[in-house]
């Protein structure tokens, strides 16, 4: 399985509903390689498509086997950018909150490029092996990067250059997925060795959360989610913590030190496994991905047996398929093709045309990043 900082999962040309008439579950039969799961809010019922989003400068971005990336607008759902990468495939890919900046990673290298502009990247980082996942800070003042190496590295701009002043090392386990709490100082990791740890990137220290018993062999979060409310964690097949704070003591660091390693000790913020007894939600294959709604409200979650499925966040039970919630998908796959869901009618809306490889990768700003 390929690993994408963009969601995996499989949908039919048309969605409809595949266990009954209460429950919401999607199935696809043909591969979705860079899938990106995307909640947009619901328009009224005489609305039609586009607009997806009204807000200024609302983008999605898409990466291709075709070593082009493209952006869309959208509130008119048109591509309004190409950007050549012909360095091989994106794996992950960001957008900073505004729009303007936009980081990709790929073989060894994150670019940074201007998305006005559009052309040669404004920074490149060189790391010893593939990355996996990158990311920026809600406000964009530092960016995340994790990969194959095992290594997170937070970065910083000092004197117009990317400077990593903290690491955090899972001694070669690489890394899956990295997602900041609302708080924007707590990171959630998950890696290829079954773990998921909490790393507070301003007091410098990192532990590691309970897991259930029975994971299968070789089974490790893909995908972490993190409740708007933070108070939420959401990962796997489909794992949920409670988190919680508490007060802890804190030690002075070498700040002139750099980069910083963290120690390994307890955290303020912490988190309890719910539901220990019926954790795995999806009940076969593995968990790739998952996506909370912008109320929090809801749940969309995908695995790899060809399931798409809604849950209630709070009961953890499966969604009704009439439920009024915010209301698009957004996915592209081997198909060369961006297609668009509306989750409430249970049908494709619209596709955007425009690559000619399949996707690999997909990112969004705003809301639902």
């Amino acid at each position: 399985m390929p690993k994408f900082d963009a969601f995996q999962f499989f949908l039919k040309n048309s969605l409809k509903n595949t266990t009954n008439s209460t429950k919401t579950q999607f199935l696809e039969k043909n591969p979705i390689f860079g899938t990106k799961m995307a909640w947009r809010n619901k328009l009224s019922s005489s609305d039609t498509p586009p607009p997806f989003d009204n807000t200024p400068n609302a983008l999605l971005v898409t990466a291709s086997y075709d070593l082009t990336i493209r952006l869309w607008q959208l509130s008119t759902g048109k591509s309004i950018g190409t950007i050549q990468h012909n360095e091989g495939q994106v794996n992950a890919m960001s957008l900073t909150s505004t729009g303007r900046d936009l980081a990709v990673g790929a073989w060894q290298r994150v670019r940074i490029y201007d998305v006005s502009s559009g052309k040669d990247p404004k920074a490149t980082i060189e790391l010893p092996k593939n990355v996996t996942v990158v990311g920026f800070e809600a406000a964009g003042r530092w960016m995340y990067t994790g990969g194959e190496d095992g290594v997170c590295r937070i970065w910083e701009m000092r004197s117009n250059q990317l400077v990593a002043n903290r690491l955090l090392s899972f001694s070669g386990n690489g890394v899956t997925s990295m997602v900041p709490n609302i708080n924007q100082t707590d990171l959630f990791i998950s890696t290829m060795s079954g773990h998921v740890w909490i790393w507070d990137v301003v007091n410098h220290m990192f532990m590691r959360l309970p897991m259930p018993d029975d994971l299968k062999i070789q089974e490790y979060v893909h995908r972490l989610a993190v409740h708007p409310s933070g108070k939420k964690l959401t990962g796997g097949r489909l794992l949920c913590w409670d988190l919680m704070t508490r007060q802890v003591e804190s030690h002075s660091f070498d700040m002139f030190k750099s980069p910083i390693v963290p120690i390994e000790q307890d955290t303020a913020t912490y988190g309890c496994l719910r539901d220990e007894d019926k954790h795995h939600r999806i009940q076969h294959g593995h968990g790739l991905s998952c996506r909370y709604s912008p109320d929090g409200k809801w749940i969309v979650a995908s695995g790899s047996e060809q399931d798409v499925y809604v849950f209630n966040s709070e009961s953890m039970e499966q969604a009704i398929s009439t439920l009024n919630f915010c209301r698009y998908i957004f996915t592209g796959g081997n198909d060369n093709q961006v297609k668009i869901w509306d989750v409430i009618n249970s049908k494709k809306v619209a596709q955007w045309d425009g690559h000619v490889k399949p996707l690999t990768a997909m990112c969004m700003n705003g809301p639902s990043p």
